[in-house]
């Protein structure tokens, strides 16, 4: 019944009433349930309040604790600390205002003015425990405007302070110029509470947070270099550890990794000739480029390379460096590397697949290689494209280049250009699990 009163005459009278009514009007549960009602929930679910009832008429009294916002008291309120030029004035807006409400605006004049207000918090009806324990978001938000005919900036500080006046943190983003011949249109300025300003930048493309939303002030490149915001945009887009012993110092740097996993051999599929590949044998009538015999699993494959009837082998060397994985980066995480390669013989021709991967120091040793036996097809075979695929994993400290070898020959010593056929090669370095 009392969740269908207004709350101050439960406060008022009903809890006046009786001992029962009283004890009803008072508790936690009541007030829980008026506040879920009404759509009051906390900021933080971890910071419980320890009186629901503050919790609820303090969510229910919200209002501007600032006096005279739109000049329509002149300057009361407002202390001036800088009045320069023709000091501040008070007109009406020369472009209407988006809150039909605002009929008055603050003026500045050619040289440095500003004004300001201190605002107590406890005689705001906001005491200390509430404020250490709720720690409740702390909106701000401010209009302004220049002239169309007359180039003007904009400045905004906000402190929040201690008993003693101390800053504890301030909001101070770059000062807003404008040029002359301007729209002369509102803007708004605000602050949002920093893990709300996250939520927001979860839904910008990554880029943009990085090459705009992090340059606009200080509290935004703070928001855009955290850990915790990177790390869940990697939970929400799916970019889970490949070990989860093995966690990232730096979560930006692993959800680029991820975001930007893609094939580090160039040209793999001969579309531009042998442009990105060192010739290490070219045998019998030398490596040649053609359209597949039989159509690719992948339709984007239209070219392939193919090996005559003595060795026909080619390479890449991959570094590392050079691609954006750091040293660092590969020592610490260790990510998949993740091979393919397609291959086909000829159907009337006996034909060899040679292939090896190796992982290299950064003196170009060795530290691990995938070399599995030579593929061999007899004549008479189904000609089909099959496909040769590995994941170096656990690989240990000093990766810093991949060494890619593959070809093949004919197995019949046939003029020509009877040997395997290769194409679609891949190499790529995977951060995050696939499975």
């Amino acid at each position: 019944m009392f969740l269908n009163v207004p709350p101050h005459q439960v406060v008022r009278a009903c809890r006046l009433v009786c001992h029962e009514w009283k004890e009803v009007a008072d508790r936690d549960s009541f007030w829980r349930e008026r506040c879920r009602r009404e759509g009051y929930h906390l900021c933080h679910a971890s910071k419980v309040p320890t009186s629901w009832k503050h919790f609820y008429f303090i969510s229910k009294n919200r209002r501007n604790l600032l006096k005279n916002p739109r000049g329509e008291d002149e300057f009361n309120g407002w202390t001036i600390v800088e009045n320069g030029g023709d000091q501040w004035k008070i007109e009406a807006p020369m472009v209407s205002h988006p809150n039909e409400g605002v009929q008055k605006n603050f003026v500045t004049s050619y040289r440095m003015c500003l004004k300001s207000q201190l605002i107590d918090l406890k005689k705001e009806g906001y005491n200390s425990s509430f404020m250490d324990e709720m720690q409740p978001h702390i909106r701000i938000s401010d209009w302004y405007a220049p002239r169309w005919d007359c180039g003007s900036e904009y400045i905004i500080t906000v402190e929040l302070l201690n008993d003693k006046k101390a800053v504890v943190q301030e909001f101070t983003p770059e000062p807003v110029t404008f040029p002359q011949w301007n729209d002369q249109q509102w803007n708004q300025a605000f602050d949002l509470p920093l893990d709300i300003l996250e939520e927001i930048f979860l839904n910008v493309p990554p880029h943009q947070v990085v090459r705009a939303c992090r340059l606009v002030c200080h509290e935004w490149k703070e928001v855009a270099d955290r850990d915790s915001f990177w790390r869940e945009r990697c939970r929400r887009e799916g970019y889970h550890l490949c070990h989860a012993s093995k966690v990232p110092t730096n979560w930006k740097h692993f959800y680029f990794a991820c975001k930007n996993r893609r094939n580090l051999l160039k040209n793999p599929r001969g579309e531009d000739e042998f442009n990105g590949w060192t010739i290490v044998q070219s045998g019998g009538d030398l490596w040649k480029i053609e359209a597949p015999m039989v159509s690719h699993p992948n339709e984007g494959v239209q070219k392939n390379f193919v090996t005559s009837y003595r060795m026909c082998l080619k390479s890449q060397l991959i570094d590392l460096k050079e691609e954006g994985y750091n040293s660092s980066f590969m020592d610490e995480m260790q990510p998949h590397i993740c091979i393919s390669d397609w291959y086909a013989p000829r159907w009337d021709c006996g034909s060899e697949y040679i292939i090896t991967v190796e992982l290299l120091n950064d003196k170009k040793a060795v530290v691990q290689e995938f070399t599995p036996e030579p593929v061999t097809f007899p004549q008479w075979n189904d000609q089909q494209w099959n496909q040769m695929t590995h994941v170096f994993k656990d690989y240990g400290p000093g990766v810093r280049y991949i060494k890619f070898t593959h070809g093949g020959k004919d197995t019949q010593f046939w003029a020509g250009w009877y040997g395997i056929r290769v194409t679609d090669s891949c190499v790529e370095i995977c951060p995050a699990d696939d499975s």
